[in-house]
């Protein structure tokens, strides 16, 4: 959705934020003057702990062989349980016809799709939605955007419309999330169908997918001038070093580190393709009073800690052909304010103290350590000129400088392994994957690593500062230039997900 305006004026509260912020700042200025060597060999190992933790994180997927059994999320059979898909959108003119036929096409028998639409201020996509629901009466309602409110976010949508399919009596068993933007595979609500009876989860986080890694001259504006393919080819390269990066972290964050987290109960969960049970939300509006926070930028990281904590029961499954695809934000700049909005989020979260309640102290651990995690970000982006300079000028002692090394190493190690998965990536989606790709793969590790704690510590200034503006993620619809090719044939016959007399193209 759009932008939330901040409140004018600072409370004691943000200025409390503040002097918390800055008395850290001091601590860590002197610990760093006074006790450089000790200084030294803290920071060297909590970045190894952080190191391999990732690594861990990563890797989770290939720990056990049954995490790779085709079989283990078990046959789909003819669904039961009727459904509502939401689709928040908001100036989605590239993208929202496209959007709602394919949702409309899916298979399952029961269930509706209802976009979310502001008729005042986006009135283009509003009415593109209601020609869809004219073109499909009985599977699109389109629901208007709260006209009380001039605030713009997808939390205050999704709840309006859980009001109206109240309102309006719609019997459903569970509530999907959908982006504007969003591929569902056609086959996609049979199988959340299934695993909602089959594991009696009162949420099943299905896989997304970001698919345009490489770079594409073709959205780059044309040049004039002498050589001008070659600047606009140029242009492309140096403008898309950091979609590759950003593809391979939704590969692993879905496929691996999910996994890991629902294993462990402690779950933030994805914005979209995400799927609550009525039981769920319900026990969630009892408890809380809402479904989902109004104030929060990322209301699916909120909404998945309080599942944990309410002890319901998260299936995550990844299933290559059954992702939702999805874009690379437009810009360099666009990733980074997504990247702020979501960091900031996920520090909300956090000083809003739920996780406290979860039931053991390794899930509260776990939790500290991924709401956290913002901070230490933004840590790595202060202290990064400063171990620069140590590096050039300072003689620590062996064991110490071997120390500081070993975050390195496994730094180059991930790299490594991005590089493997890149190749696999392309493989399984049948995506090329050109030489220039894993270069801006290897050359950019680093600086989008700089470009992370940036987002980190603009997060957690605005987060001290109690700004609370929604920054929207422009939709340009580039996936939807190369939709999904037919299954293949090795996984008709070998996908447990897809039945055979009805494997067929997505739609176009």
């Amino acid at each position: 959705m759009s932008e939330r305006n901040p409140r004018p004026g600072r409370s004691p509260h943000r200025l409390l934020r503040l002097a918390i912020v800055l008395i850290g700042l001091v601590a860590v200025v002197t610990a760093a003057v006074r006790w450089l060597d000790a200084f030294l060999v803290a920071v060297s190992v909590f970045m190894l702990v952080v190191a391999v933790t990732t690594l861990a994180f990563q890797l989770y997927k290939w720990w056990l062989p049954e995490h790779n059994d085709p079989m283990r999320y078990g046959r789909p059979d003819e669904p039961r349980l009727p459904g509502v898909v939401l689709v928040p959108m908001r100036h989605e003119e590239a993208v929202v016809e496209e959007t709602l036929r394919r949702l409309a096409g899916l298979n399952h028998p029961e269930y509706w799709v209802v976009p979310i639409v502001d008729h005042r201020d986006d009135p283009v996509t509003a009415d593109i939605a209601h020609a869809i629901a004219r073109e499909f009466p009985s599977r699109v309602l389109v629901c208007s955007y709260p006209e009380s409110t001039d605030v713009h976010n997808k939390p205050i949508g999704l709840n309006a419309a859980v009001q109206l399919l109240q309102e309006m009596g719609i019997v459903y068993e569970w509530i999907g999330i959908a982006d504007a933007e969003d591929l569902f595979h056609p086959d996609l609500l049979r199988w959340v169908d299934y695993r909602f009876r089959l594991t009696g989860a009162g949420i099943v986080q299905c896989g997304v997918q970001l698919m345009n890694f490489a770079a594409d001259a073709t959205h780059v504006p044309p040049r004039s001038g002498p050589l001008n393919r070659v600047r606009r080819w140029f242009a492309a390269q140096t403008s898309a070093w950091w979609r590759a990066a950003n593809v391979l972290e939704y590969y692993k964050w879905f496929q691996s580190r999910l996994k890991l987290q629902a294993a462990t109960q402690v779950m933030p969960l994805g914005g979209n393709t995400v799927f609550f049970r009525r039981e769920f939300l319900d026990a969630l509006r009892e408890r809380y009073g809402m479904w989902w926070d109004e104030e929060c930028l990322t209301e699916d990281c909120k909404i998945g800690i309080l599942a944990s904590v309410l002890k319901f029961k998260v299936d995550v499954v990844y299933v290559d052909q059954m992702v939702t695809r999805e874009e690379t934000p437009e810009s360099l700049r666009a990733f980074l304010k997504q990247r702020v909005r979501w960091m900031q989020g996920f520090i909300h979260v956090f000083f809003e103290f739920d996780w406290v309640r979860l039931p053991t102290m390794a899930q509260r651990v776990l939790a500290v350590y991924v709401l956290g995690f913002q901070f230490f970000q933004a840590f790595t982006g202060v202290f990064a000129p400063f171990a620069l300079v140590l590096a050039l000028t300072h003689k620590s002692p062996i064991a110490i400088a071997l120390l500081a090394t070993l975050p390195l190493a496994l730094s180059v190690l991930s790299v490594v392994l991005d590089v493997l998965l890149l190749r696999q990536f392309g493989q399984v989606f049948q995506e090329r994957t050109r030489l220039r790709d894993y270069a801006g793969l290897v050359l950019g590790a680093y600086p989008y690593q700089l470009v992370l704690s940036l987002a980190a510590a603009w997060a957690v200034t605005r987060y001290v500062l109690g700004r609370n503006s929604w920054v929207k993620t422009h939709h340009a619809g580039s996936h939807l230039t190369s939709p999904p090719a037919a299954v293949p044939r090795q996984a008709r016959e070998t996908s447990p997900y897809i039945g055979k007399a009805r494997v067929r193209t997505w739609p176009r």
